[in-house]
């Protein structure tokens, strides 16, 4: 294998064009991240990777954000074969800035356009060699391949003249030219299918019982109970589909210590016909249970319900069908940062609380979170410096340890926003010591994302200064036009009028409402690549709205309807006397200050 090409999967249709401008020139390129045949995905990229004289990373405004080419940039690095390119004007990571990238930005949709593009082809021809399309002596595959191609140019031998000849050669010499490249074709399938996926994983059989099967994966405590009764409601009124409860406790799934959920996954992806996973809902869970279904040789669909950013869990270069009906932390990230300029432009100071984890192997989503908003907003630290914003970390279930101070519990005091990222239980806590009615009247705001819930059953245990509580989520109400659809008529049997407080319960049950409504479209047996192909192409109606996923682009696989993900998202206000929500127009009159709208 002469190059092999990093890049990221947004970028594909852009690298097609590299890929083929390479292969123009005689070289062989590994470039399709979707040559898999049951083996697990690293592997392949290893193999092709120790095989490649080159190592072309494709830099852009997608790929200077994926783990994935960095890590493939590494490798490049350490073998002293990277050979760096730009397609978009972007500043190349830390780490790999030493080499010249050239820049094929000028290129538009078609790099091989650009007017550096030659410059490009003697930096490959310098460390590949020419593109000669001449297999490697020690590359068996290559070689394959190249003696199938020759046997499928090799003309057919010359007839004898008629006057000559005494009789029609038999059958089988005269089709044996065509059978052996037949064969020599065949022979190169089998190499290559050792080559790319062989190995130890192979995609199991189709098992002996089609039931659809869908897999639920939650806390079995806190939110999790909410959200396994928003997916069972989904399906409650479809027998034919078994949907199945693997849980395990909050802190096990956050510390990626649940070896009995993960058998029991590995032993339904085997065994049964799980055509989609709806699930999991802990960021920190989410890569482990992501490997062991690619590992698997499956492709359910899998609807997230987890906030985990895409860079983060390998989105964008998955080759899984992963789909989120509500928002994560990059559509939040955007959100809060929207809310940090106008807050600091006015003058008021932020403070964000996060989560952190004691063990520095481990990330949290309030980590990953805080991660987003710095790079969302580079000049975050200049604004700590001038003390317009600041950021206290803390560790689940023990908040109150970093506001326990006088200077921290001073705060609240003042006229501050204070925004938590983590467990809506941490959020409850600083309600509970500080924003009760018989405590001092606070100046500061107290918000946090998705802490309806929270506030609701708080004000139903003892009243609380209400007014200084808002939420930042992406449920509301159900819109008017889809209130009368049987499904969210079925909600509401069951869960009550939508509210905020009921944002778990129905971001699980449009997730499972989706796959269900995809179901009903398929004729006979139930199979996840037909399920995928429809959830991909289709709108959808939940009871939070209009569900729809992009199949490409951007943002492919996150929700970018009415219901969520990509919208705007509320600043909520809760009062008890009313038991009702408003949304916040402007934070002007409740910081007392002149502020801009966000």
């Amino acid at each position: 294998m002469d190059i092999f090409i990093s890049y990221s999967r947004s970028d594909r249709e852009r690298v097609n064009h590299i890929a083929k401008g390479l292969e123009a020139e005689g070289y062989s390129v590994w470039w399709d991240r979707d040559i898999r045949a049951g083996e697990e995905f690293d592997h392949v990229i290893d193999k092709a990777i120790k095989k490649s004289k080159a190592i072309i990373v494709v830099w852009s405004k997608h790929s200077i954000d994926s783990r994935w080419v960095k890590e493939e940039a590494e490798d490049g690095v350490e073998a002293d074969t990277l050979v760096p390119i730009t397609i978009d004007p972007v500043t190349i990571p830390r780490g790999f800035r030493r080499i010249q990238a050239a820049e094929l930005q000028d290129g538009g949709d078609n790099p091989t356009n650009s007017i550096n593009w030659p410059e490009f082809l003697d930096s490959v021809r310098k460390q590949a060699g020419e593109g000669e399309g001449t297999p490697s002596p020690d590359d068996p595959l290559a070689q394959a391949l190249s003696r199938a191609a020759t046997a499928t140019a090799a003309p057919s031998p010359t007839p004898a003249p008629a006057a000559e000849s005494k009789s029609a050669p038999p059958v089988w010499k005269r089709y044996w030219p065509a059978a052996a490249s037949i064969f020599g074709l065949l022979v190169a399938g089998v190499l290559a299918l050792q080559l790319f996926g062989g190995g130890s994983i192979t995609a199991p059989d189709d098992p002996e019982d089609m039931t659809p099967v869908v897999l639920g994966i939650y806390p079995n405590e806190s939110f999790g109970l909410d959200q396994a009764r928003g997916l069972d409601a989904a399906f409650n009124d479809m027998p034919q589909v078994m949907v199945v409860e693997l849980s395990a406790s909050l802190d096990a799934m956050k510390a990626r210590e649940a070896p009995e959920l993960i058998e029991r996954l590995k032993t339904y992806l085997a065994e049964r016909n799980v055509v989609a996973i709806v699930g999991p809902s802990i960021t920190e869970f989410t890569p482990q249970v992501l490997e062991v279904v690619e590992n698997s040789g499956r492709n359910p669909a899998i609807v997230l319900t987890t906030a985990a950013s895409r860079q983060d869990i390998g989105w964008d270069d998955s080759n899984l069908p992963l789909f989120r009906v509500g928002s994560g932390v990059d559509e939040r990230a955007e959100q809060f940062a929207r809310l940090a300029q106008n807050t600091v432009a006015s003058g008021v100071e932020l403070v964000l609380a996060y989560e952190k984890n004691t063990d520095p192997n481990e990330t949290t989503y309030g980590q990953l979170f805080f991660r987003r908003i710095t790079e969302r907003l580079p000049q975050w630290r200049e604004w700590s410096d001038q003390n317009r914003v600041r950021s206290i970390s803390y560790t689940r279930g023990s908040i109150m340890d970093s506001f326990s101070s006088p200077q921290r519990s001073g705060l609240f005091d003042q006229n501050k926003m204070v925004v938590v990222v983590g467990l809506s239980s941490d959020y409850k806590d600083l309600v509970e010591n500080f924003y009760g009615a018989g405590q001092p009247r606070r100046a500061a705001l107290l918000g946090g994302w998705n802490t309806s819930k929270a506030v609701r059953d708080i004000s139903a245990e003892l009243p609380v200064q209400h007014t200084r509580l808002f939420d930042m989520t992406d449920v509301y109400r159900s819109p008017a036009d889809t209130r009368a659809l049987p499904d969210s008529r079925r909600f509401q049997q069951e869960f009550g009028v939508l509210t905020p407080a009921l944002r778990q319960e129905a971001v699980a049950y449009d997730s499972g409402l989706v796959v269900k409504q995809a179901i009903t479209q398929i004729e006979g047996e139930v199979r996840a690549e037909e399920l995928v192909a429809i959830l991909r192409g289709q709108r959808f109606n939940g009871v939070t709205g209009e569900i729809t996923f992009p199949g490409d682009g951007e943002n492919w696989g996150q929700n970018s309807g009415t219901a969520g993900g990509m919208r705007p998202l509320y600043n909520l206000s809760y009062d008890p006397g009313a038991t009702n929500w408003t949304e916040i127009e402007s934070f002007d009159a409740l910081l007392g200050r002149e502020i801009a709208r966000n």
